[in-house]
C-alpha cells in the first residue's frame, strides 16, 4: 500500500497527468492490437458464397468448372501413365526390322504381275508389259461424266461462349491456404474465380495479386511486377474478381492472397492453361 501511494500523486495536477497518460497507454494498445495487427481477424472468420461471374451468354458456370477440373485430372493422370509407357518401352530387334523387309518386297509387286525372288516380274498370259490384258488395251478408255462442285455452305459467324481458360490449386506460403482458382472467358469479359472450396486465414488488408513471378518466388520478387485486383472479398468461400481487359495471364499467372500491410503473402496459385 505504501508503494502504491507513492507512484499516485498527491495533488490533482499529478493524479490528472497519471490517468492521461494510462489512458494514452491504453488507447494504443488498442489501435496495435484491433486496428494494426488486428489479432482479432484471426479467430473470425469471413465468409462469402458469390455466385458464377455474369457474362452476355447464359452459361453454367458450376458445370464448367467440374468439366474443366475433370479435364486436368484426366490430362495429369495420362501424363503419368505415358511417362511410364516410354520407360517400359523395348528397343526396336531384327525381327521387327524383317517386317520393312517383306513391306519392299510387296511394293515391288504391281497389279499385272507377281515378282520373283529376283525381284523381277513375271507377266501374267495375256498381260502387256504394263499388266494390262490385250483385251483391254483395245478397249477404249472410259471417259468419266462431268461433275459439277457443290458450292460450300454459306458460313456464319460462331457466337461467343463461355470457356475455363485457367486453372490453378492455392497452396500455402506463410499462412494455411487450398482452394481452386479459375479464370473464366468469353473472349470480352474475364473474370477471376476462387471456387467454394477456397480457404485461408484472415487477416489485415488482404489484397488479390496477379504475379509474373512463380508461386515459390521470393516476396522482393513477387511485388516486382504484379497486377492488383482488388481486396479480398472474404478468406472462405467462391468469389469473383474482373481481370482488366489486355492482361496477358500467360505472363501474370500466379495468383496470390497478399497481406499489403506487412508485405507477407498468405498462399499462392499457379495458373495453368486450358488448351
Amino acid at each position: 500500500m505504501r508503494f502504491l501511494s507513492r507512484l499516485i500523486p498527491r495533488s490533482t495536477g499529478g493524479r490528472w497527468a497519471l490517468g492521461t497518460g494510462l489512458a494514452a497507454v491504453v488507447g494504443v494498445g488498442i489501435y496495435l492490437v484491433f486496428f494494426l495487427f488486428a489479432f482479432h481477424l484471426i479467430f473470425v472468420d469471413e465468409v462469402v458464397d458469390e455466385e458464377g461471374p455474369e457474362f452476355a451468354v447464359e452459361a453454367d458456370i458450376d458445370a464448367l468448372i467440374s468439366e474443366a477440373l475433370d479435364t486436368a485430372t484426366t490430362a495429369t493422370v495420362a501424363a503419368g501413365d505415358a511417362g511410364e509407357t516410354a520407360e517400359s518401352e523395348q528397343p526396336v530387334t531384327d525381327q521387327s526390322m524383317s517386317v520393312g523387309e517383306h513391306a519392299d518386297e510387296s511394293a515391288r509387286m504391281t497389279e499385272g504381275g507377281e515378282s520373283d525372288p529376283a525381284g523381277e516380274k513375271i507377266a501374267k498370259p495375256g498381260a502387256t508389259s504394263d499388266g494390262e490384258s490385250a483385251a483391254d488395251a483395245d478397249e477404249p478408255a472410259a471417259t468419266a461424266p462431268a461433275t459439277t462442285a457443290a458450292a460450300p455452305p454459306p458460313t456464319t459467324e460462331a457466337e461467343p461462349a463461355v470457356r475455363v481458360a485457367y486453372v490453378g490449386s492455392f497452396g500455402p506460403r506463410s499462412h494455411p491456404a487450398e482452394g481452386t482458382a479459375v479464370v473464366l472467358t468469353d473472349g470480352t469479359q474475364t473474370f477471376l474465380r476462387f471456387d467454394d472450396d477456397f480457404a485461408t486465414d484472415n487477416g489485415p488488408d488482404l489484397n488479390v495479386y496477379l504475379h509474373t513471378a512463380g508461386p515459390d518466388a521470393s516476396v522482393g520478387d513477387l511485388v516486382d511486377d504484379f497486377i492488383d485486383l482488388g481486396d479480398l472479398k472474404g478468406n472462405i468461400g467462391a468469389q469473383n474478381y474482373v481481370v482488366p481487359a489486355g492482361i496477358d495471364l500467360d505472363r501474370y499467372n500466379t495468383v496470390s492472397v497478399w497481406c499489403v500491410r506487412f508485405r507477407v503473402v498468405f498462399g499462392t496459385a499457379e495458373l495453368v492453361p486450358m488448351n
